[in-house]
């Protein structure tokens, strides 16, 4: 790898991708080749390095104490060929001064800042040209104590900055939902927190959706991470937040702004990124510890014990392996970090059930659970058990707090940017007489109250129908009559409406069988009155469920109450076998997923 370092005190003009991914100033290690071609490079350690570890940094002493190193011992150097490739994720940055930033301006047309068109609805909103949806209301699907909300509401009210209010609402809600002190049973539950929320979508229906589909969720970085980040170009850089920069030849925003809404802070570390880091350490020993934490073959198990296991952010690496902080430019920060991905949320709503409600706002609805837990207690680590929170769900939490607090009266909803998400698979079946086998554990269920609201509002929308027919055949309807003449319809039109009725006549709908699992009955039973309505009005034929921390009682889930109930098992093969039903899974793919799997197959062998 060859470049060289940007200067501390300015950002380079356009540069190639290697500028973005300096080398160090001192070489660390270095290769020979033997005289056999055969034998691979072996690593030999420059003079720099010292014999006795002098590494004051807090990461380079706990991979020490993770690897049971002396103070004698070396942290173990690795062979180039088990590290990872390295690719800028941008190709340019620059700093814009006003004079350019005038012109750029100038030059910026009306259309630049206009939605994607497209051919179906009109427009077309997407990652790079989302929706700003206004949140209309929330609220926790989980047996939550909603105390907390109100105080983070007043929070909210005050003239402190949006960063503030958020800082402070997050530390309330730490505050009042302990993760480690306590009842066991409490904490656990004070971790699993479910929002509902609702979301505003643009009334010209330029945003349209189906069950089963999913949407996008744009947030920013937290307001601690950014700071940090910050702080460090500054100090280190003379880079101030308020200066104008163009990533990729974009259009120019504040480093702020790049910094804060651009690059992911918040995600736990990748080894790319680790290794890309390495090449800006000053401190020898630091440079070693990140190219072993970075390397696929000795630094397997220490990654994750370190890394993954902790969730370490970029922010934390930086921390705990200062020398980083001296080199890295903000354009090699930018090289080195990925875009902050979207957060995707199963819609759990129907656009026809939300037509027929006829409330005066187009939305949908999404389900989420709060990500608030804490990493394992790692004896070598000082660093291991804290408090991780998801960035999204955190984020939207503490903005919802009105709504979560059931405040009376008109609240402003906050603005989230959003982007739909369809899917081709995860639909209906265009026959409503198909059966359905839906398993959703969990905020697995979100998916399946779509499903069964729309199917619901199909129900009703066939009862319009036979209610339109009665009325155009002149059936009395409290007082008045309809004569055919005043329905001003031409024949062709009559002959259509025959023809839709007498499809209508000939529906009918299949039977819906549902599986949903939780830990606790009194706790996360997520939707339990909309699925009790569900099934008192037919909608529902049957509803499984299945409890995994039940007190006194043996750990339960969906995929046990499937091949242990014998009911279960002969209505399972009883609508697979015999009457050809559509199985719907959602939920946790890597273990719930393919448990449910293997017990649909156990239990059509027997």
């Amino acid at each position: 790898i060859q470049g060289t370092v940007t200067p501390p005190s300015t950002v380079a003009a356009p540069a190639p991708v290697a500028a973005a991914v300096a080398a160090p100033p001192k070489t660390i290690v270095k290769e020979t080749s033997s005289s056999s071609s055969s034998e691979e490079k072996k690593m030999e350690f420059d003079e720099t390095i010292p014999a006795v570890s002098q590494s004051l940094s807090a990461g380079v002493a706990t991979v020490r104490k993770m690897l049971s190193l002396l103070p004698k011992d070396i942290i173990p150097a690795v062979d180039n060929k088990s590290l990872p490739s390295m690719v800028s994720s941008l190709s340019s940055c620059e700093l814009i001064n006003d004079e350019e930033l005038q012109g750029r301006e100038r030059g910026n047309s009306i259309a630049d800042n206009m939605t994607v068109s497209s051919g179906s609805s009109g427009f077309l909103y997407t990652l790079n040209k989302p929706y700003e949806s206004t949140i209309l209301g929330a609220r926790y699907l989980t047996k939550t104590n909603a105390e907390c909300a109100k105080k983070a509401s007043q929070i909210f009210a005050n003239p402190s900055t949006a960063d503030e209010k958020i800082v402070e609402a997050k530390n309330l809600y730490n505050n009042h939902f302990p993760l480690a002190t306590g009842d066991e049973v409490e904490c656990t539950k004070n971790g699993k927190r479910v929002i509902e929320m609702t979301l505003s979508l643009p009334d010209d229906f330029t945003l349209e959706y189906q069950p089963g589909d999913s949407v996008g969720l744009i947030v920013p970085n937290t307001p601690e991470a950014t700071n940090s980040i910050l702080s460090m170009l500054q100090k280190n850089h003379g880079v101030l937040p308020s200066q104008k920069i163009s990533v990729d030849s974009n259009h120019p925003i504040t480093v702020e702004e790049a910094i804060g809404t651009t690059v992911d802070l918040c995600s736990p570390m990748k080894k790319k990124r680790l290794f890309m880091l390495s090449q800006f350490a000053a401190d020898p020993e630091e440079a070693l510890a990140l190219r072993l934490l970075s390397s696929n073959d000795k630094g397997n198990d220490l990654f994750q014990r370190y890394v993954e296991d902790q969730n370490r952010t970029v922010i934390d690496i930086l921390k705990e392996f200062p020398s980083c902080q001296q080199l890295i430019t903000l354009e090699g920060l930018l090289g080195c970090l990925p875009a902050i991905p979207p957060r995707y949320y199963s819609v759990c709503s129907s656009p026809l059930a939300d037509r027929q409600e006829k409330t005066g706002s187009y939305h949908l609805k999404v389900a989420f659970s709060v990500v608030d837990f804490l990493t394992p207690s790692v004896a070598e680590d000082p660093n291991s058990g804290r408090r991780v929170g998801g960035l999204a769900t955190r984020y939207l939490e503490c903005i919802s707090s009105p709504f979560l607090n059931n405040s009376s009266g008109s609240i402003q909803g906050p603005t989230v940017q959003i982007f739909p998400k369809p899917t081709h698979e995860f639909r209906l079946p265009t026959n409503m007489a198909t059966p359905l086998i839906l398993i959703g554990p969990g905020t697995g269920i979100a998916p399946f109250i779509g499903f069964l609201s729309h199917r619901q509002a199909q129900i009703s929308s066939l009862e319009s129908f036979e209610a339109a027919e009665t009325a155009s055949e002149g059936t009395w309807r409290g007082g008045y009559e309809l004569d055919p003449e005043e329905l001003n319809l031409s024949k062709g039109d009559s002959t259509g409406l025959n023809l839709a009725l007498d499809y209508v006549r000939k529906q009918q709908t299949g039977e819906i069988d549902l599986y949903f699992g939780c830990r606790y009955s009194d706790h996360d039973y997520l939707y339990e009155a909309e699925l009790a309505a569900f099934k008192s009005t037919g909608i529902l034929s049957n509803l499984y469920t299945a409890f995994s921390r039940e007190h006194g009682k043996e750990k339960m889930y969906v995929q046990n109450v499937m091949q242990d109930k014998p009911e279960c098992k002969q209505r399972l093969t009883e609508m697979i076998l015999n009457k050809n039903a559509s199985v719907y899974v959602c939920g946790d793919g890597n273990a719930m997923g393919k448990d449910v799997q293997q017990a649909i197959v156990n239990v059509l062998a027997d």
